[in-house]
């Protein structure tokens, strides 16, 4: 094929492609037009269609979330019914004469529905759209009529002299007047407008943050606060009150009660937390006199001696905190106090570590270790004989465990028991030296 053949087949195969293309834009014309609209309008009905049935599924959405509310809105006053029946059959014997019968309960109230919810927590916005629309006629018309007046008065006054002046003044202050009524009247209107707003906003809610007002009223956060303010102060919203933090519009006095609960119920956890801070910081304060106390008073063993053990009884609230036998749990507090009160008596008497050096170096270890086997086997699910026995054994070593350190503790008043002895020795002697009793050997304790 030669060049020019091949040229004049790519032309009739173009042409061909351009015919069939113009041929299928008549047909799809001659269609629309059979149909009796042409292809943009068919296309605008399509996007009508479309606008439609978002707007059918939007009703259907709001339909689903009435029903709901009325449903939950029926429940609690059922609940309330049945609570309040409850109280008065308590409080009164049965009607019907006695005889027990339970008597026929009212039936619930029908849910009042977001307009009539509304209609109890926002002021009708009617009396203001009524006046705001007569302000704004008559204050147009007085501020349009008395301008002109106005202009002309002065354009006079400028000829007539000061009779023109003082008629022009008259009627600028008239216009004046008109223009604050006009004024006046187109605030009501706007007013009106939020208010209902507002309404359409909140629907049968009890509270809204601003973030939400905002966004659905296409305002920023601000200006959803100060209008809000400017509602409740004209007496707009009765029952209407913004949180502490201005994030929150309440509208009914319940929502305001919930809120000062919690309020309340954060008011008394942020006490408790700092006094819990409070407690910590003196407990810091308190350990950290006690030990510059014991770094004036005792030695470097001695101190180690008091932190050892002071770390064994540490170890020894958690034990018993995971050990679930009561008896046990009762035998390691016990211990625990009788251990204590051996340590003060040895920060309070460091004379007495050098007999207690047994107590940090093996009795207590141990006793952390029985008690860890213990809390290991009680967690076993299934407590065959061995376990049960080793159980048996470690709870009865506790309570000799237990009068070991009590023995202990009276061992470490020994010094100090020989010396009242002593000195009752002597003051008896005394006395009987000084003729004050019959003899240092008659007196008898």
């Amino acid at each position: 094929m030669s060049p020019k053949d091949f040229e004049r087949l790519c032309h009739s195969v173009d042409k061909a492609f351009s015919q069939f293309a113009k041929a299928v834009e008549k047909g799809a014309g001659e269609v629309a037009e059979a149909l009796g609209s042409k292809p943009e309008d068919n296309l605008k009905a399509y996007e009508e269609m479309a606008r439609k049935r978002q707007a059918k599924a939007r009703k259907r959405q709001a339909k689903r979330e009435r029903k709901a509310a009325e449903a939950q809105y029926r429940a609690a006053q059922a609940q309330a019914a049945a609570q309040a029946q409850a109280a008065q059959a308590q409080a009164r014997p049965p009607a019907n004469g006695g005889w027990g019968f339970p008597a026929a309960s009212a039936p619930a109230p029908a849910y009042p529905g977001p307009t009539a919810l509304a209609k109890g927590r926002f002021r009708s916005s009617g009396g203001l759209t009524a006046s705001g629309v007569i302000m704004t006629a008559i204050g147009g018309a007085c501020t349009f009529a008395f301008g002109i007046f106005t202009a002309v008065g002065i354009v006079a006054g400028l000829a007539a002299g000061p009779a023109g002046v003082v008629t022009a003044v008259l009627f600028g202050t008239l216009t004046a007047a008109g223009a604050a009524l006009l004024a006046g009247g187109i605030g009501r209107l706007r007013t009106a407008s939020q208010l209902k707003s507002f309404r359409r906003i909140f629907g049968d809610r009890e509270a809204c943050t601003f973030d939400d007002i905002a966004a659905r009223a296409l305002i920023s956060r601000p200006k959803a606060l100060a209008r809000a303010r400017k509602l409740i102060r004209r007496g707009l919203i009765p029952h209407g009150r913004i949180d502490h933090e201005a994030t929150t519009l309440m509208v009914t006095e319940n929502a305001y009660r919930q809120y000062c609960t919690l309020q309340q119920h954060q008011h008394q956890i942020a006490e408790s937390q700092r006094a819990a801070e409070e407690a910590r910081v003196a407990e810091a304060a308190a350990r950290q006199s006690r030990e510059r106390d014991l770094s004036d008073r005792l030695a470097p063993e001695q101190r180690a001696f008091i932190v050892k053990g002071q770390d064994y009884l540490a170890q020894l609230r958690p034990l018993d905190e995971a050990i679930d036998d009561a008896a046990v749990s009762a035998r390691i507090v016990a211990i625990e106090e009788v251990v204590g009160r051996i340590l003060a008596r040895a920060e309070e008497e460091p004379s007495v570590i050098d007999g207690l050096d047994r107590l940090t170096t093996y009795y207590l270890p141990t006793t952390v270790k029985l008690l860890a086997a213990y809390e290991s086997l009680e967690e076993q699910p299934v407590q065959g004989e061995n376990i049960s026995s080793s159980r048996r054994e470690i709870e009865h070593t506790l309570g000799v465990l237990h009068g070991a350190f009590e023995k202990l503790l009276d061992d470490t008043y020994q010094d100090l028991s020989l010396d009242v002895s002593a000195d009752i020795s002597v003051l008896h002697a005394m006395l009987a030296q000084e003729g004050l009793t019959e003899g240092p050997f008659d007196v008898k304790p």
